[in-house]
């Protein structure tokens, strides 16, 4: 450092020399271990005598000023000043040439680590992102094997290298258990300890890699054989690895954006189909009116209302409520509409018993494999008899209110489908003459609540009353206004569906 600061101040230390030549000095001079480095008069010895002031740097001894000619005590105190200041001067070189340095090491890994962003950001797979990472750090790092482990979560544990002869895995998971277990880097040197570093390696180098202050990957390096790593190369390694976080990080959220908006279309799309299983058009049957609605509380529901009015058959409604929201309801909904509309239309003597019996044992084994049941009411309307003959497994609420008196529940004489291998419905009969009324409803009716109460059969069975004068379509209005005045903007929590059959004159 010394004859870095006679380099770039040699114009001022001859000054200094001519100050201390006019000052009466026979010569002037700087020594490095006995050597002189700089003299003035140039390349004259100095005499025997002379006075003399250490130059240090730190505490290190680095030179010494030498003044011939003067031995006062005036001009020992003078050199001794001239020495701390040279001293000075040197140690503010030895500061500009490390922060010189560190800022060119810095200008590197900013490079560096643009070149890998570059790299990364055309990425948009996981596994094409950290094949990419390998590659670039063993690139930038110029080593022979450059790999990289993720594992986080519910994700497929994965390993990516670059670089003949690959490394073994088990020594890759090894360094990356114990780098999550320590939470600290690893290097490791061939021929140094009973680490297993293959010959062909000289260092094994090993850094976490953080997404939320989680260890959830890391970066390796293998230097070559004869070539071990450098402070610069671990710095520059770390550099990279916390930019490789943020990258993995924001490919793992476009992974899940992707998978979101995947699962949303085929949300959509079922939620088209099961809409277009809904009844598009209302039947005219002489004898009674009809009226329908059913609201999901997602996209899709486990609620269902169908007509089947086949050419020279009696009209049969049905009403379901599957356990569950969702799209497991959602399929199981519309399994459980197929079947009951099929056995509904086909069967040469479709009684709602005998629909319920065979759809149960179709379904049963769906159920059950996915844990759920569904809750049914199936309707025949018999003209001739002004009657409705009917089959319940399970729902409620179902209401009638006979014309001119009071409305009340009719109970469930049968288990939900999916509950029993084997179930025996039987075929129930409540009259529909002129003003008569049933309401079917599915329980995200009666449990819809606000800030104090839930809405509840009692205040149900009351408005059927008061409505029952209405149309069918009036009154389906009517209650699900009602309901929605009474959560009080509060947001629906269960699929609502519900059918009004009156007879009519």
């Amino acid at each position: 450092m010394l004859d870095r600061v006679l380099a770039v101040q040699y114009t001022h230390l001859t000054l200094l020399a001519d100050a201390w030549l006019a000052a009466g000095a026979s010569g002037f001079g700087i020594w490095r271990n006995e050597r002189p480095v700089a003299t003035w008069p140039n390349d004259r010895a100095l005499a025997a005598e002379y006075i003399s002031s250490q130059l240090r740097m730190g505490s290190s001894i680095v030179g010494e000023l030498r003044v011939a000619g003067l031995d006062t005590q005036a001009m020992q105190l003078r050199l001794d000043a001239d020495a701390v200041l040279l001293s000075t001067m040197i140690e503010a070189e030895d500061d500009l040439q490390s922060l010189t340095a560190e800022l060119s090491s810095t200008q590197d890994q900013l490079l560096a680590v643009y070149q890998l962003m570059q790299s990364l950001r055309r990425q948009v797979t996981l596994e094409e992102t950290l094949q990419s990472l390998a590659r670039e750090a063993a690139r930038l790092l110029k080593a022979r094997n450059g790999f990289v482990v993720f594992m986080a979560g519910d994700t497929q544990p994965l390993v990516a290298q670059e670089g003949e002869p690959a490394l073994d895995d088990a020594l890759i998971w090894r360094l990356f258990w114990e780098t999550h277990a320590s939470e600290r880097e690893v290097l490791l040197a061939h021929g140094r300890g009973t680490d297993p570093v293959p010959s062909h390696v000289q260092d094994i180098y090993f850094t976490p890699i953080r997404i939320r202050d989680v260890i959830v990957a890391g970066l390796g390096l293998a230097s070559r054989s004869g070539s071990a790593f450098t402070a610069s190369d671990v710095r520059l390694a770390r550099a990279l690895a916390d930019q490789a976080g943020a990258q993995i990080e924001n490919v793992n959220l476009y992974q899940e954006q992707i998978a979101q908006a995947r699962l949303q279309a085929e949300v959509e799309l079922a939620r088209r189909v099961q809409l277009s299983l809904m009844p598009q058009d209302t039947p005219i049957i002489e004898g009674i009116e009809i009226a329908g609605r059913s609201r999901p509380a997602s996209q899709v529901g486990g609620d269902f209302y169908d007509y089947i009015n086949p050419p020279g058959r009696p009209f049969i409604f049905t009403v379901g409520d599957i356990t569950g929201k969702g799209l497991p309801a959602a399929l199981l909904m519309t399994m459980t509409r197929t079947a009951l509309h099929s056995k509904s239309a086909f069967q040469p003597d479709p009684s709602p018993e005998a629909i319920m019996r065979q759809a149960n044992e179709d379904l049963y084994d769906d159920f059950t494999a996915m844990g759920k049941f569904a809750t049914v009411f199936l309707g025949q309307y018999q003209a001739s008899e002004h009657r409705l003959v009917y089959a319940n497994a399970g729902h409620s609420p179902v209401i009638y209110r006979p014309c001119g008196g009071n409305a009340y529940l009719l109970r469930a004489e049968e288990t939900a489908l999916g509950v029993l291998e084997h179930m025996r419905p039987q075929n129930l009969y409540v009259k529909l003459d002129p003003g008569d009324l049933i309401v079917v409803a599915t329980d995200g009716m009666t449990d819809v609540r606000n800030d104090t109460d839930m809405f509840g059969y009692d205040r149900l069975i009351g408005m059927v009353d008061a409505l029952a004068d209405r149309p069918a379509r009036e009154i389906v209005d009517s209650l699900f206004e009602a309901v929605e005045r009474f959560a009080a903007g509060h947001p629906q929590d269960d699929d609502q569906t519900l059918v009004v059959i009156k007879g009519v004159a």
